[in-house]
């Protein structure tokens, strides 16, 4: 097991590696190869210790979706989703749109961990009905720019930017609501015709994605289910080849990752962008170890960063996999201080729009508080095999030496030890030959 938060060396002779609680132990593995995405997961909000000092990050700012957070609709808001309801039924009989919800009430109020208990079948059923209006216009285009009175789909926005559309309604893991919901209202209006709602939304939330970098330009199908839009994300955010385990490291335990800067200085490691060909398919989370260089693909950092990979690694919390926890934790413990990023800034992997690098490094050492996972088990941590070989390459002799040898800091006195061998074997020769050439 791993706790971000609170670490301590279990090795004096093996820095960086931490003993840790197993607050996993007792949970049902999952077979090696199963898709999470046969897998139904609820709706659950996030628990205190990993929520921390940040609630923000899983609070809507305009778009409250689902019953966790209804008190924090707004008047326009709920006009919105209103005017949505409206447009819909228009398309289809008004009274059979609103008892096709109704039914599906019992088997969407089952989608939801936390208790839901407070809303009658009416008032969840009705917030549903308006929810699902409003993602639906959104991601489908049912009419021309003249519909509802402000611009069809694009009604949706509600007047505010595009991008805090999407933080709300998209990447918070408590504000979702099913997506079979909005499936059975899509063919209810449609009538089954055209491709279903699922590889609509899949082909929009891949292009979000593509422009934000988090995967390739290259589009990839729809999964066969998701439950609902995050656990959709979830499914393009996984690592496309990860490295295989080393039999070698199978039974060795897995601990920290050390600082950017001290595989540097202690094993000659150097970071570099990770470059792709065009057309190869890739994800943010593709990191490679090439001999000396570690490959780690381009980071961009703004403000909903956290916020994206925060929600994520909730998710991950009810699913067998968690590729993005152990990117998360790889990036918030190589990247913790000003040093590292500013290192990881000149390497080109980090680009960052916040005000000062010293916000970058806070925002990466804060990542990860209140995460606890399983880094021995591959099926969880796929670096694991790249610390082991890293941790290998920082206890040799010869590494250490040489990342001492490169380091910045300490290249002039390396220079000076070599001009002084230099000199004394210039010495050792000429004394040499002096004496034997009396003989």
């Amino acid at each position: 097991m791993f706790g971000a938060s609170s670490l301590m060396a279990q090795d004096a002779g093996v820095p960086n590696v931490d003993s840790h609680s197993d607050l996993e132990a007792g949970k049902k593995q999952a077979p090696a190869r199963r898709s999470e995405m046969a897998r139904a997961v609820s709706i659950s909000k996030v628990r205190m210790q990993f929520r921390g000092l940040d609630g923000n990050s899983y609070t809507p700012q305009y778009v409250p979706i689902g019953p966790y957070h209804l008190s924090c609709s707004s008047p326009r808001t709920e006009k919105e989703k209103l005017c949505g309801v409206s447009f819909l039924k228009s398309l289809s009989d008004e009274h059979t749109l609103a008892r096709l919800v109704e039914k599906l009430e019992p088997r969407a109020r089952e989608c939801y961990a936390d208790g839901v208990g407070q809303l009658t079948p009416e008032q969840f059923s009705g917030m549903l009905l308006r929810d699902g209006c409003y993602l639906l216009l959104l991601f489908v285009h049912y009419v021309t720019a003249e519909a509802c009175g402000n611009g069809g789909a694009s009604t949706a926005a509600g007047g505010v930017s595009d991008s805090a559309v999407v933080r709300d309604t998209v990447f918070l893991v408590e504000n979702q609501i099913p997506l079979f919901v909005l499936e059975k209202i899509h063919e209810h209006i449609a009538g089954g015709a055209g491709m279903s709602v699922l590889e609509s939304i899949a082909v929009s939330v891949q292009e979000l994605l593509q422009a934000q970098l988090y995967i390739s330009k290259k589009l990839r199908p729809a999964p066969r289910q998701a439950s609902h839009l995050l656990h959709l994300v979830h499914h393009y955010f996984q690592p496309t080849n990860p490295p295989p385990e080393m039999a070698e490291s199978t039974a060795r335990r897995t601990g920290r990752w050390r600082r950017a800067t001290e595989y540097g200085s202690h094993g000659g490691m150097r970071f570099k962008r990770r470059t792709f060909v065009n057309g190869e398919e890739w994800t943010v989370l593709d990191v490679r170890l090439k001999r000396g260089t570690l490959c780690v693909p381009h980071l961009r950092v703004d403000s909903n960063t956290w916020t994206v990979l925060r929600n994520l690694m909730a998710l991950e919390e009810h699913v067998p996999r968690r590729p993005v926890t152990a990117y998360c934790l790889f990036m918030s413990q190589v990247a913790g201080t000003v040093e590292d990023v500013k290192l990881l800034v000149n390497a080109g992997i980090v680009e960052h729009f916040l005000p000062s690098d010293e916000q970058v490094a806070q925002g990466f050492a804060d990542l990860c508080n209140g995460v606890v996972m399983d880094v021995d088990n591959l099926d969880r941590n796929y670096l694991k095999p790249i610390w082991h070989k890293l941790q290998e390459r920082c206890q040799s002799r010869v590494f250490r030496f040489m990342g001492w040898f490169c380091h910045d800091r300490h290249l002039g006195m390396a220079i000076a030890f070599l001009m002084a061998v230099v000199v004394l074997v210039c010495q050792v020769t000429q004394t040499f030959y002096a004496v034997t050439g009396r003989r």
